[in-house]
């Protein structure tokens, strides 16, 4: 049970992390960035994790940030979300915006969407970055 609580706090910290480093202020889409291949991109992340299919996320990572979050960890960090959430039923929402890396100046697209579960609705944020690479994600 400690090694699970450990395992799924190091998952969550990595993950607030990579998002810390975007930065906190959404504003609208980046140029080069379009929203039809965002929304595909998100859709696929959403699917993997509906159907446990954690070493694929892990896969879309950028590389540089594949070595700090395993798949098992992922699937330790979220299994109890999923549990309580129940079946995937559909997405309800969609909602794009940009940000900017305060400390390299990179432009990520940020990618919102409402997910409707058997017995609850979860938020996926998901970041991308020009070439589409998953940079960041988060399950609330």
């Amino acid at each position: 049970m400690k090694k699970q609580i450990k395992a799924m706090i190091t998952a969550t910290l990595v993950l607030a992390l990579s998002l810390s480093l975007i930065g906190c202020a959404a504003s609208k889409l980046p140029k080069g960035f379009d929203e039809q291949e965002l929304g595909s991109a998100a859709e696929e992340i959403v699917g993997l994790a509906t159907t446990g299919d954690y070493d694929s996320i892990i896969l879309s990572l950028r590389d540089d940030l594949k070595s700090s979050i395993t798949a098992d960890q992922l699937k330790e960090g979220w299994a109890s979300i999923f549990e309580k959430a129940g079946a995937f039923d559909s997405i309800t929402k969609t909602t794009f915006s940009g940000t900017t890396d305060k400390t390299t100046g990179e432009e990520y697209a940020v990618v919102q969407m409402l997910v409707k579960h058997a017995n609850a609705s979860l938020v996926y944020t998901l970041s991308f970055d020009k070439d589409l690479a998953l940079v960041g994600l988060y399950l609330k």
